[in-house]
């Protein structure tokens, strides 16, 4: 196994999700409250912020999504099975994520402040594969 993206310094809870859904305000599609295991289907959304935590619940990473036509699943656990397939899986280092799941129009420049909020409230890089070593 390579080194961690990154470990995390930030437990992520309920109330910190609580916290994030407030952020969503009106364009919170659903309010999810519960972490899913890395390969659980998140439900239908279209649009979403996620979070992804290690076995300590320790947030280490957040992206987020945007409309696809394929979409069959939702949208979240559909870019996480990105995240951990291929040669650069992180399935090793992830094991549960939670999903802010947005309304189909929301604009992207909400998807993205958000994202970026979260990423900067949970003590996360923008970029992570900085943090990973060869």
């Amino acid at each position: 196994m390579t080194a961690p993206v990154w470990p995390g310094v930030v437990t992520m809870t309920p109330e910190r999700y609580t916290t994030f859904a407030s952020m969503a305000g009106p364009w919170l599609e659903e309010y999810r409250c519960c972490p899913f295991s890395l390969g659980d289907d998140s439900g239908h959304e279209e649009r979403a912020v996620y979070i992804v935590v290690n076995a300590d619940d320790m947030a280490c990473y957040a992206g987020r999504t945007r409309p696809t036509r394929l979409l069959r699943r939702g949208a979240a656990v559909t870019r996480l099975r990105g995240h951990t397939t291929g040669a650069h899986s992180k399935r090793e280092e992830w094991a549960r994520y939670w999903v802010l799941p947005l309304q189909p129009d929301t604009p992207d420049e909400f998807v993205d402040w958000l994202e970026r909020t979260v990423q900067a409230r949970l003590g996360l890089p923008r970029r992570n594969r900085r943090w990973r070593r060869a």
